[in-house]
């Protein structure tokens, strides 16, 4: 579980930029049942890759496959991508999409001492 922190946290305050400069990136924590499980050992990579809308990019997956639970790293201009992504999957997961930021982005926002 340490490791699985340490990796969240690591990808979740990286610099992300593109050739059209900055996007956002949102963080999907979700929790799901054997059904979403079954049906997603039935697809290949491509299938899965396909699932996310054009002007969005998968940053990451990683899955607890012990508990269920896992997280997603989207990058997206558009946060309605970001939610269409997480639609499909409504009836056999619970999820919530949040907007991260990177460090140097952070250090940004706070007010200073």
């Amino acid at each position: 579980m340490k490791r699985f922190f340490a990796l969240a946290t690591a990808l979740l305050f990286c610099s992300v930029a593109s050739a059209d400069g900055p996007k956002s990136v949102y963080l999907v924590n979700f929790k799901c049942d054997a059904a979403a499980y079954k049906n997603f050992a039935s697809m290949t990579l491509e299938q899965l890759n396909a699932q996310f809308p054009e002007g969005s990019t998968k940053l990451a997956r990683y899955h607890d496959l012990t508990s269920g639970r896992g997280i997603i790293l989207i990058e997206t201009d558009d946060p309605t991508l970001a939610i269409r992504h997480v639609n499909p999957w409504n009836e056999m997961c619970e999820a919530t999409i949040n907007p991260v930021v990177d460090d140097k982005t952070a250090l940004e926002i706070l007010p200073k001492p």
